[in-house]
């Protein structure tokens, strides 16, 4: 079966990789095959606005993850034949696991006796993922708020942003970045991580009382970022600013 959270992935990744060669050719090839099928691109839309959500009130994370189950497992009968499409055109493309996605998913299938472990934890998850805030707001936390690297490979019109927006330094640090082979990435991932940890930890000790909170906070989001490219991005940001 093929699971609709990896062949988004799977499309991000061919998409900004088709940008940094200049393969717009391929860009619209895929984007045409989705944009044939309203709930697949709904769907896509949604699993990236789900990563960013937040609710800080158990209950209401809870109503909103039950509500969500049977809406997905109504759309994903409803892109089941273009996620086969494209997953097999894109067979070949590896890319790192996405939890959420993951999770999202497992909820999306159909309820049996065998899955209902299963679909209990993902449940669980989701709603401490939702709980978990994603970002520092305030303009003088310690994450930067200049991320237009990122929002370019998020972004829906790709070729406005990249040929207007980044700049040829952005451009090249693009181009590495999803360059990187998985095995580099893990283990470039662990040692920024730790370096960004290091830092944010000692700037702790001498902080005033007024920034500690936002400094564990800080630190908080830093350790719990799994192995992404763009995560990954994130805190080769968050190293500059700090």
């Amino acid at each position: 079966m093929t699971k609709f959270g990896t062949v988004k992935s799977k499309i991000l990744h061919k998409i900004t990789e088709a940008y940094t060669r200049g393969d717009k050719k391929e860009i619209k090839t895929i984007l045409t095959a989705i944009r044939k099928n309203s709930d697949f691109t709904g769907l896509y839309l949604f699993y990236e606005h789900i990563e960013n959500k937040y609710i800080d009130n158990k209950e209401e994370a809870t109503e909103y993850i039950n509500s969500l189950i049977p809406i997905l497992q109504h759309k994903i009968k409803n892109v089941k034949s273009t996620s086969k499409v494209l997953g097999e055109s894109l067979k070949d493309v590896i890319v790192l696991e996405n939890s959420v996605y993951n999770d999202l998913d497992v909820l999306s299938e159909a309820d049996t006796l065998l899955n209902v472990d299963k679909k209990m934890k993902a449940k669980s998850r989701l709603i401490s993922h939702l709980m978990t805030k994603k970002e520092i707001k305030e303009s003088n936390a310690p994450i930067i708020e200049n991320e237009a690297l990122l929002h370019t490979v998020l972004a829906n019109n790709f070729n406005v942003l990249y040929d207007h927006t980044l700049t040829e330094e952005d451009k090249k640090e693009l181009s590495e970045l999803l360059s990187i082979s998985n095995k580099d990435l893990k283990m470039n991932f662990k040692t920024l991580q730790e370096e960004v940890t290091t830092k944010l930890n000692s700037m702790l000790v001498v902080e005033t009382d007024e920034f500690k909170p936002k400094l564990t906070q800080a630190i908080g989001e830093t350790q719990s970022m799994e192995p992404s490219k763009l995560n990954y991005y994130k805190l080769q940001q968050l190293k500059k600013g700090l």
